[in-house]
């Protein structure tokens, strides 16, 4: 079928397979190439422009045992909005989770908002960074996902570290919990808990442990929850993008 079609890539078609992808080659179907739901995105706009191969795909894999170098943290870090204006302790703001290009394909821009409220429209069709609880009794706070509303944000600067916050409590890792999400907790981190802030080229944020190498993602943890998470897995090293976010000061 792909070799009777004009318009279709020539050289690759991907198969779906219950949980996972596989790409093959057109005229040796034999070669073949397994990958995550995750990253079909990446793989389909990679192999669509001839930017990889199959061969190139599995020497990635193979190069991901080598490690990767980790970020570097900054000396006199400041937390910064959208905007590049530096955010003083105690200001309030808010999260946004910008979109990949792919997920607002579909979307619908003629949508009635008359009558929205200014901050209705702040948030409107926008995915924001809240708090939830997986036995809701509070003692157990984490992060995850929420469209069309947000909870609100600070941050602490304590020996020349910065902590975000909500409510008192500060963003910390819990090493010992199976999704590896971002919990908040009253106690300040300890070196092993810290949440390290990171900045891309365009002023948006990205999270990884502190130290670590592995960025947060924002995936489903056992069909409930939404959940920030750091996401280790080899196709995610290399094929996935960090979650950013976009600090918009209240």
């Amino acid at each position: 079928i792909v070799k009777t079609k004009p318009n279709c890539n020539q050289k690759h078609f991907i198969v779906y397979r219950g949980d996972d992808y596989c790409v093959v080659e057109t005229y040796n179907v034999e070669k073949t190439y397994v990958f995550d739901s995750i990253i079909r995105f990446r793989i389909a706009a990679t192999l669509a422009v001839g930017e990889a191969s199959i061969d190139e795909f599995i020497e990635q894999d193979k190069r991901l045992e080598n490690g990767f170098a980790k970020p570097e943290r900054q000396a006199g870090f400041k937390l910064r909005d959208a905007n590049g204006e530096i955010i003083p302790d105690g200001i309030k703001f808010v999260l946004q989770i910008l979109r990949n290009p792919e997920e607002d394909e579909n979307e619908e821009d003629d949508e009635d908002t008359e009558g929205l409220s200014k901050e209705e429209l702040l948030y409107y069709n926008k995915d924001w960074i809240g708090i939830n609880s997986l036995m809701n009794d509070g003692k157990d706070y984490f992060l995850h996902s929420q469209e069309c509303k947000a909870d609100s944000f600070e941050c602490e600067t304590i020996d020349d570290i910065v902590y975000l916050k909500h409510d008192g409590g500060y963003f910390y890792f819990d090493i010992d919990n199976k999704f590896s999400g971002i919990f908040i907790g009253k106690a300040v981190p300890t070196k092993e808990q810290r949440v390290q802030i990171h900045y891309d080229n365009n002023g948006d944020i990205c999270l990884t442990a502190w130290g670590g190498r592995v960025y947060v993602a924002c995936g489903w943890f056992e069909t409930a929850y939404n959940v920030v998470r750091l996401d280790d897995t080899e196709k995610q090293l290399c094929w996935g993008s960090p979650m950013k976010l976009r600090l918009v000061r209240l």
